[in-house]
């Protein structure tokens, strides 16, 4: 029997380039880096709630897990972990996310700043980290793991 959550990282985090996509060709780079953020930061959560963190009824992950944040800080706790959740290690994790380290400067509150104030000349780091993402989520799917 599969388990349906309200909440899906996995899809929610495909919506998200997808979209971020569309508005980066169409000339709508704040918005489309904004979204690249959110994709990279929904693939990680669907990396981990595969990995064992724990998760409430709608699919959340808890706020006692420690994962409940936001780029850059969930990005940063990933990168410092060395085991996940179910204790393998997080090294073939960070091996594949090269970028990740790139998403330091998206915050979610960039969605209220002026365009003028947002850091765009990042977008093209935070489109490669949400490719790397995207395309670590298809190995992970290829292998029957999510």
């Amino acid at each position: 029997m599969t388990i349906s959550f309200k909440v899906d990282y996995l899809t929610c985090s495909r919506r998200h380039i997808k979209d971020a996509h569309i508005l980066q060709h169409a000339g709508r780079r704040a918005n489309a880096g904004q979204l690249f953020g959110f994709s990279v930061e929904c693939g990680l959560k669907a990396l981990l709630v595969i990995g064992g963190a724990q998760v409430d009824t709608d699919g959340n992950i808890t706020q006692r897990t420690g994962f409940r944040k936001h780029l850059p800080d969930l990005g940063q706790h990933v990168t410092g972990m060395m085991t996940l959740p179910d204790g393998r290690s997080a090294s073939l994790l960070q091996s594949r996310l090269p970028h990740l380290n790139q998403m330091n400067d998206w915050h979610i509150d960039h969605r209220y700043w002026r365009t003028s104030e947002l850091p765009l000349s990042s977008v093209s780091h935070w489109d490669m980290a949400a490719l790397e993402m995207n395309d670590l989520l298809d190995d992970v799917v290829s292998l029957g793991l999510l």
